[in-house]
C-alpha cells in the first residue's frame, strides 16, 4: 500500500459538536491523496462517537486516543509519529479548511521540487455566527524570518510540513501555550526552507471556549511561556529584541488592565511600568494614555 501524500492530524478534545464540520473539510478537499488522523485527548463528551460515525464511511480516518489527558502538543505529537504521509497538515478540532487547502499546497510543493520545507499559507477569521474577515497575513518579503514569527500568528492548521522535518522538530511538550510560536523559530533556527503561500485556503472560528477567546488566565499564561521560549539557548541569540520586548510588553498591558478591575494598585503600578520599559516606543498614544492613566490612580488611590 502506498503512503498518502498528506496526513492531516486533528487534535480533538470535547468538541462533539464541532468535530463533524472539521472533519467533512478534510473529506471535501478537491485533492483527495491523504489519510486523517484524529487524535482523543480523553474527551469527556460525544466527540468519540461523531468520529466513528463518520470513520465507518471512510477507511482514510483513524482514530487514535490518549490514555490520559496530555494537551495539544503531546497529542500532535503522537499524531506526527503516527503519520504515514509525505507533508503533514494540522487542523484544530472547532476550525475548518476550504476544499482548496490540499490541492493549493500540492502545487505550490511540486513547484519547488518537493523540498524538506515548511509551507504555510493564510487564511479567514470567524465568527461563530459565521461572519468572515481577512486575517493579517502579510507577504513576507525581505522581512526576518523570526521578527515575522514573532509578530504575526501562523497557526498550524496554515502550516504543511514535511514528514522528516515534522518528526524530527515535533512541538515541545513543555510550551503548551504559543507552541505553535516555538515551533515555527526552532525550523527558521534549523535553517529549513519556509515558503509562504498568500492564497486563503483555511477559517480559523472565534469560539468563545477557546485559550484565545474564554482563558480567564490567558495574559499569564502567555507571559510565562513566552519568557520560556526566549530562554531557549537555541533561540536567545537569534531573537530580535524589540519583537520579544513587544510581545511581553502586550502581556504586561492585558495584566495590568486585570489588575486594575481588582484594585489590586501594586500589581496595576508593576504591570504598567514593566509594559511601558519593555516597549516606549510604538505605542498607539490611547494605549500609552490608559498605562499612566491606570499608573496615576494607582499610586494616588483613585477611582
Amino acid at each position: 500500500m502506498n503512503s498518502p501524500f498528506f496526513s492531516i492530524i486533528i487534535p480533538l478534545y470535547n468538541r462533539e459538536k464541532k468535530i463533524a464540520k472539521a472533519i467533512q473539510s478534510v473529506l471535501n478537499q478537491t485533492f483527495q491523496d491523504f489519510e486523517l488522523i484524529v487524535i482523543d485527548d480523553c474527551s469527556l463528551d460525544n466527540s468519540a462517537q461523531k468520529v466513528f460515525e463518520i470513520q465507518q464511511k471512510d477507511s482514510r480516518i483513524k482514530y487514535l486516543k490518549n490514555e490520559q489527558n496530555l494537551e495539544r502538543c503531546e497529542t500532535r505529537n503522537k499524531g506526527i509519529l503516527a503519520a504515514q504521509g509525505k507533508y503533514i497538515c494540522f487542523l484544530d478540532s472547532d476550525d475548518y479548511h476550504l476544499p482548496i487547502h490540499l490541492e493549493t499546497f500540492y502545487n505550490r510543493i511540486k513547484q519547488e521540487g518537493f523540498p524538506k520545507g515548511f509551507f504555510f499559507s493564510s487564511s479567514w477569521n470567524e465568527t461563530e455566527d459565521g461572519i468572515r474577515s481577512e486575517r493579517t497575513c502579510p507577504p513576507v518579503g525581505n522581512l526576518n524570518m523570526y521578527h515575522y514569527f514573532l509578530y504575526y500568528t501562523v497557526n498550524p492548521q496554515r502550516w504543511c510540513v514535511e514528514s522528516i522535518v515534522a518528526k524530527t522538530t515535533l512541538f515541545d511538550p513543555q510550551i503548551v501555550i504559543c507552541e505553535d510560536m516555538d515551533f515555527s523559530l526552532r525550523i527558521v533556527e534549523k535553517g529549513y526552507p519556509i515558503f509562504q503561500i498568500l492564497d486563503r485556503t483555511t477559517v480559523y472560528v472565534a469560539a468563545e471556549d477557546s485559550f484565545t477567546h474564554g482563558d480567564s488566565n490567558k495574559w499569564e499564561k502567555e507571559l510565562f511561556y513566552l519568557k520560556r521560549i526566549f530562554e531557549k539557548p537555541e533561540l536567545k541569540k537569534y531573537l530580535p529584541k524589540k519583537d520579544r520586548n513587544r510581545l511581553l510588553s502586550i502581556c504586561y498591558y492585558f495584566l495590568a488592565q486585570k489588575q486594575f478591575i481588582k484594585s489590586d494598585r501594586w500589581h496595576t503600578t508593576k504591570c504598567c511600568i514593566m509594559s511601558i520599559v519593555l516597549y516606549p516606543k510604538g505605542y498607539k498614544k490611547r494605549v500609552l494614555k490608559d498605562l499612566l492613566v491606570m499608573i496615576i490612580k494607582s499610586v494616588f488611590y483613585l477611582k
